[in-house]
């Protein structure tokens, strides 16, 4: 089942394009939309905006289920409440600038279900609504994300049957005084380490998923800031959605990690969808 925290706006509804893409590759068909009732956006605008997705729902066969939620002691503690305990699902929401403050993620309520662990959480961040949830172009940045396959296979699974290109990038991030005195030998190897995880994990996707339509190309570059790189590469690539991780490793680096997940997303020229698995 896919869950959609849908806050009322027409961002929300951005969002819901993908959640109703994901919901038609589920078994069961479902899209749960849970909506808390803060008072940002007026009922009739919120009935009205359901109303509308219903009517995408019946189009893609997928059954709508809304739920509206009474306000608890907080918009978070309250979704957290209705969120099943199902590693299957997913559970996706939005996140972007609100007025006096500068922060796509950080300190929002986004971040706050990413830290949850009753299903995998996507995070997306809609720069292209003309893509109706459905890209075809989509790179996949793996800096700084330690873990496996398994960790992006929720998301891969959903986005699967209509990619046409999936870009895996490796980006060897090294020390900018040490960069520009590094030699061919030493940047070769650094590289080739980076094939050789790219390659582990396109091997994984390949098991995984079995026969698939799209093309996978590996890359692997050398920078002393990774998210810059990272900007450049959908820039060039032209994709369409971009998947970051969200690692759970020490305290400190999860601020370091997210101060450049936050340039990336205030940046980025795509789509770009936040996660963490379970």
């Amino acid at each position: 089942m896919i869950i959609l925290a849908h806050d009322g706006s027409i961002y929300s509804d951005w969002v819901a394009r993908y959640a109703l893409h994901f919901a038609a590759t589920e078994k069961d068909r479902k899209l749960l939309v849970l909506h808390v009732q803060d008072g940002e956006v007026p009922p009739d605008i919120v009935d009205a905006r359901f109303e509308q997705l219903a009517g995408e729902c019946d189009a893609f066969n997928v059954e709508f289920i809304p739920q509206s939620l009474p306000l608890g002691s907080s918009v978070h503690r309250t979704l957290r409440q209705a969120v099943p305990h199902d590693p299957e699902s997913l559970l996706i929401c939005g996140t972007r600038v609100k007025p006096r403050r500068q922060r796509y993620l950080t300190g929002t309520i986004s971040e706050k279900l990413l830290r949850m662990h009753l299903c995998p959480v996507l995070v997306m961040r809609i720069v292209q609504p003309g893509l109706l949830g459905n890209p075809h172009d989509l790179l996949l940045p793996l800096t700084g994300y330690r873990y496996g396959f398994s960790a992006i296979a929720p998301f891969i699974q959903r986005l699967a049957p209509h990619l046409r290109y999936v870009y895996l990038c490796q980006t060897v991030q090294v020390n900018p005084l040490r960069h520009p005195h590094m030699t061919s030998a030493m940047e070769r190897a650094l590289k080739q380490k980076g094939f050789d995880r790219l390659e582990k994990i396109y091997q994984e996707m390949a098991e995984f998923l079995g026969p698939y339509a799209f093309r996978c190309d590996r890359l692997v570059t050398i920078a002393d800031k990774w998210e810059q790189e990272v900007l450049m590469l959908a820039s060039r690539l032209k994709a369409q959605l971009m998947l970051l991780g969200l690692s759970e490793r020490t305290l400190a680096y999860r601020v370091f990690h997210s101060a450049a997940i936050e340039g990336v997303l205030h940046k980025t020229p795509c789509d770009i969808g936040i996660y963490r698995a379970l």
